[in-house]
This record gives structure tokens, sequence and C-alpha cells, in this order.
């Protein structure tokens, strides 16, 4: 780390680094996964959404998606598939047990939420997704590389 970048204070990181020129200028910040060697993964044995959470013979989202725990809005209904894929989750931000989740709401663009909050990027690979109001839990996975989303069927509800 250079003499010109912020030094971290207390466990947090630089947010900025002074470049030459005495401009500042943003530096990506890269956060330590909370799935490590030592996290407890269960594979889920979940079952998968209702028909009626489905367009007629489709797997296109018909209803709206909201958090579980404060009941905002993250996806509105046609704007999601419905995919079968294994991915693994925390159970929150700074927590040692996970799940292998295998239903997810497949969404190609990030502009297709109606509300969801980014963590920081993970290993370069991926950011954890929560819900933009309260936080509470990780309910899905942002690939960095391909731009994918994906929601976990069994961590919202559905209305």
């Amino acid at each position: 780390m250079s003499d010109q970048q912020q030094q971290p204070k207390d466990n947090q990181l630089p947010e900025y680094t002074l470049s030459g020129d005495g401009v500042n200028e943003p530096i990506e910040i890269i956060i330590k996964d909370v799935i490590t060697e030592k996290t407890t993964i269960t594979k889920k044995n979940e079952a998968g959404p209702h028909d009626e959470t489905m367009l007629p013979n489709s797997k296109t989202l018909s209803k709206t998606i909201h958090c579980r725990r404060c009941n905002c809005t993250v996806i509105a209904p046609k704007n999601s598939e419905l995919v079968e894929k294994d991915i693994t989750l925390p159970l929150s931000k700074n927590s040692d047990t996970a799940e292998e989740l295998r239903y997810f709401w497949y969404l190609k663009d990030m502009m297709q939420f109606e509300n969801v909050a980014f963590t920081l990027n993970v290993n370069q690979t991926h950011k954890y997704l929560t819900c933009a109001d309260c936080e509470s839990e990780i309910i899905g996975m942002h690939s960095i590389q391909t731009k994918e989303n994906y929601i976990a069927h069994d961590r919202v509800v559905y209305k």
C-alpha cells in the first residue's frame, strides 16, 4: 500500500486512494466471504414454488416477491424466471452457517429489481443480495462476471 492511500483503522477498509495529482479516486473494496472451511453448510431439502407463483405453462414469475422480514417489494411480476441451480448462501451477513439451496428466481439485469441491496464484492466473484429496506438476511447472489442475479425462493414471500 503506498503512502498516499488511507490506512485501514479498526478493521475498516479504505474507501478512496489519493492519486498523484491529489484527486481522490474510488478503489475496489473486497470483503472476505463469510463462507469458509469452518462454515456449517446444510443442504436444504426445500420444496419448489407453488404453480400459482408462475404464469401458466411457464416458469415466469406471476406474483410480487417481498422480503419475508419487512414486506418490502423485491421483484415485480413477470421480471424473473424460476431456475434450478445449487447455490450456497449464508443465513445472514455474519453467520457461520449456510444453506445450499436449489430454487432461485433468475434476473438477467439488476435493473429488474424493485428494491435490493448489494454487499461489497466477495472474493472478486460475487456479491450477496439483501432487502434494501431491512438488510436483515442474505436473499440471493449477484455474479460480478456474468451480471446474473439469483433470489432464493425459500427466503422470500409471494403476494
